[in-house]
């Protein structure tokens, strides 16, 4: 089975600006979804509908996320927290990306979190 990542204009200019080690642990990335998909990630992975009940725009977040198939994943950048289980690793750096299908991510954004920052409609294009 084929899986393929792609990028959007903001992603590849928003590299340019990252450390050897982030680009790296994001090539780990790519290269674990490629030959995987989504099984044995090693970070949390999951879908960034999960916004705070303390925000407060919630719903429209919620709703904006599920209309543009947000997800993120966490990369180990700076070091993976490996209190819980493999898969379940957290660390202070995500990638944010559409899942297009089973097969199909498009890499958008990256960022620090917490605080979670959903990517902005810009970073999509």
């Amino acid at each position: 089975m084929t899986f393929n990542v792609s990028y959007s204009k903001y992603f590849l200019n928003k590299i340019s600006t990252l450390t050897d080690d982030e680009l790296m642990l994001i090539g780990i990335f790519i290269f674990q979804f490629s030959n995987n998909a989504f099984s044995a990630l090693p970070g949390r992975n999951k879908a960034s509908t999960g916004v705070s009940k303390k925000h407060f725009n919630r719903i429209k977040q919620i709703q904006y996320a599920i209309k543009n198939n947000l997800w993120h994943y966490h990369v180990g950048h700076i070091k993976y927290n490996q209190a819980k289980s493999f898969g379940d690793w957290t660390s202070e750096y995500v990638v944010h990306y559409q899942k297009l299908n089973n097969n199909s991510i498009r890499l958008v954004s990256y960022s620090k979190h917490p605080p979670f920052i959903m990517p902005k409609p810009s970073t999509l294009i």
